[in-house]
């Protein structure tokens, strides 16, 4: 399995912080184009479909949206405030390079503090609240500034894109757009040998904040199952216990198959059993409570849907540089075309209810 690294460079480089996925859509749309017709809602979610219309319809999902902030506030000396848009840690900002995605273009800037030697000794190594940070844009006034962003501009951390070493990636919001690769590579080789069922990709928008791409699309989808593909917490880095994460999960190990209430149990035994026949390797997560995942809203998509997670194996996560395997998406993606043709020969009425 060779993994398309410039597909994924294209997703993880392109802006789409939550509520403003646009830009990164586009490159969903533009991929998924010679293989099915995408189509786009009212609040910027991508749906597309390889054999439409058949039975049964399988969904697989991932979000598009990334962390990040918001220009909030412009003051005299030209400095720009902001607010967080999403699960952004403050420790995490002084000194990065950061991107104003304006109207008027991309403005580069570098998030400010206070220097360490003008903070009082006993307040020294803590982390700066939001609203004592800033980014510097280089304007000399507020007027030069409010020339070139505006009070509600989405800031981005600065693309950055690198293989590391031995198919191991690094680069901003591989959470999720390394589960955006799954879906749209699913969708592809599903297309090239496609099965009874009908296989549908979708790009939701506004996970990272208030999940309300998948609340609208829970409503108009009527899936037989649904696969939620997104970024998991993975354990082979220092500091982090498998025991207080939900299992092992390791760097080219495979994709990780979550067990819980938000797995149906017949839609998991039908992933390991094409994953054992089809010689891919995955891992196992235990969820005991929310998967924090799109995941538990299009689970009430129609009357209700088996759904399980797929979780992608990232280090550092929410951070301006996740880490990641091209190994683990390509078998994700694999797996999931897999499965969808399975699901197609095996599918039946109730096929999914729970049994004793």
């Amino acid at each position: 399995m060779t993994a398309d690294i410039g597909f994924l460079r294209d997703l993880v480089t392109a802006p789409g912080p939550s509520g403003f996925e646009q830009p990164v859509q586009e490159v969903v749309r533009r991929r998924l184009a010679p293989v099915a017709a995408p189509e786009t809602d009212v609040l910027g979610n991508v749906v597309a479909t390889v054999n439409p219309g058949a039975a049964p319809l399988v969904v697989v999902a991932a979000h598009a949206d990334q962390i990040g902030l918001q220009v909030t506030w412009v003051d005299e000396q030209g400095f720009v405030f902001f607010d967080k848009l999403g699960g952004v840690d403050p420790l995490l900002l002084p000194g990065r390079a950061v991107v104003v995605q304006s109207r008027q273009g991309a403005v580069d800037g570098v998030v400010g503090k206070r220097p360490t030697h003008m903070i009082p000794e006993a307040e020294r190594g803590k982390a700066a609240e939001l609203c004592d940070q800033w980014i510097d844009i280089g304007a000399p006034d507020r007027a030069a500034a409010l020339a070139r962003i505006a009070c509600g501009d989405p800031i981005v951390f600065s693309p950055h894109f690198v293989e590391l070493a031995g198919g191991i990636v690094a680069g901003r919001a591989l959470d999720d757009r390394c589960g955006l690769y799954v879906v749209v590579r699913a969708l592809e080789l599903y297309a090239g040998a496609p099965g009874a069922a009908a296989l549908r990709a979708l790009s939701t928008v506004q996970e990272e904040t208030r999940y309300m791409g998948a609340q609208v699309q829970a409503r108009r989808q009527q899936p037989d199952c649904m696969i939620v593909v997104d970024a998991d917490f993975a354990t082979d880095q220092p500091e982090v216990e498998p025991r207080r994460a939900g299992g092992t999960l390791v760097l080219g190990g495979g994709p990780a198959l979550g067990r819980g209430g938000a797995s149906n149990p017949a839609l998991l035994a039908l992933f390991e059993e094409v994953a054992a026949t089809e010689g891919i390797a995955v891992q196992t997560k235990a969820y005991p409570g929310d998967t924090q995942t799109d995941n538990e809203v299009l689970q009430t998509a129609g009357a209700g849907t088996a759904a399980i997670n797929l979780g992608l194996p990232v280090r550092y996560m929410h951070s301006p540089h996740e880490v990641a395997h091209l190994d683990d998406l390509e078998s994700a993606a694999h797996l999931v075309a897999a499965v969808a043709r399975r699901v197609g020969e095996v599918f039946e009425p109730g096929f999914f209810t729970p049994r004793v």
